[in-house]
């Protein structure tokens, strides 16, 4: 399973990260999972018919996307059958109870076979083990393949290399596959998810851009075979920047001013060169609203190089 084996955990964790549970994070996927995922699906590739294993695939993807909620409580006799949303909710807590337990997408059968079952009990706390504490899209879905990298470098023997890249990801020279459970950091129950608190004006601003860019992402796909490589690649460098750059802007990190003044007149020019078009008013608006955004960042700036100063002085 994803969760046994430390490499196929590195493109899986980006989905369990999420330290709130509902039905985003359902979306919350990693960008390299699916170079892997195949490797699951190969066995029944092999026996059942493509259109019937197509057609599997869809059912068992659209089936676990409504139980990442909170808001179902128990189903009954169903939970002796189905993956429901109790037994996902413990499968994506970080409770020591919760940790390598049921793996089923649709089915719970499997789990309560091969011992790897386990009900919900108290309050699931949800997340890494380790946290990251970040929004910041290239650190949230790459943090765990750099921290191989650097186990892989430090870990003495080639055996032990190995070990590293498909033992558990708590795995170390001396220690079970899995790793110990008790360097797996304790739970209170008190634990508050990562959730920088920004001010009204920001999380506006925020919530505006990010629904343009999910504008920009919808056309992108609807008029992609009418549009040239340079066009797509660049949209798609734009989408990539400002999920980088709102990821910064959550995470209340100073660099976001100068990430937002970058992005705003990427947008600017993007539309002036012809990549992003819109009707005309709202080509205008785009460019009032734009070139407003960069004044008020550039203020920011302006505002954090003066106070820096202030205090090498």
């Amino acid at each position: 399973e994803e969760n046994e084996v430390n490499i196929l955990w590195a493109t899986h964790q980006t989905h369990h990260s999420s330290e709130d549970y509902n039905l985003s994070t359902a979306l919350r996927q990693s960008a390299v999972q699916k170079y892997i995922s195949w490797v699951f699906y190969l066995p029944m590739a092999l026996i059942i018919p493509p259109s019937v294993c197509a057609v599997h695939l869809q059912f068992n993807l659209l089936y676990q996307f409504w139980i990442h909620t909170e808001v179902i409580d128990n189903l009954g006799p169903l939970e002796w059958i189905l993956n429901t949303p109790s037994h996902h909710r413990v499968h994506h807590g970080r409770n020591l109870y919760c940790i390598d337990k049921n793996y089923g997408g649709t089915l719970i059968i499997w789990d309560r076979i091969f011992g790897t079952f386990e009900a919900e009990k108290e309050k699931v706390i949800y997340g890494l083990t380790h946290p990251i504490n970040t929004f910041e899209p290239f650190k949230v879905q790459l943090h765990h393949f750099t921290y191989i990298w650097g186990v892989f470098w430090a870990t003495p023997g080639f055996s032990n290399k190995l070990s590293v890249i498909f033992k558990g990801p708590g795995w170390g020279p001396g220690k079970p596959r899995l790793g110990l459970s008790e360097e797996i950091p304790v739970i209170t129950g008190k634990e508050v998810p990562f959730n920088p608190k920004l001010p009204v004006h920001l999380c506006v601003y925020a919530v505006i851009h990010f629904s343009l860019i999910v504008t920009l992402y919808i056309d992108l796909f609807a008029a992609a075979a009418t549009l040239s490589q340079v066009t797509v690649l660049l949209r798609i460098g734009y989408i990539i920047l400002t999920l980088t750059s709102m990821g910064l802007l959550m995470d209340k990190r100073p660099e976001a001013a100068r990430w937002e003044t970058v992005r705003c007149t990427v947008f600017l020019a993007l539309q002036k060169l012809g990549y992003i078009k819109t009707y005309p008013p709202m080509m205008f608006a785009y460019e009032v609203l734009f070139s407003l955004c960069i004044v008020f960042w550039g203020v920011q700036i302006m505002k954090q190089l003066t106070s820096s100063t202030a205090k090498r002085l």
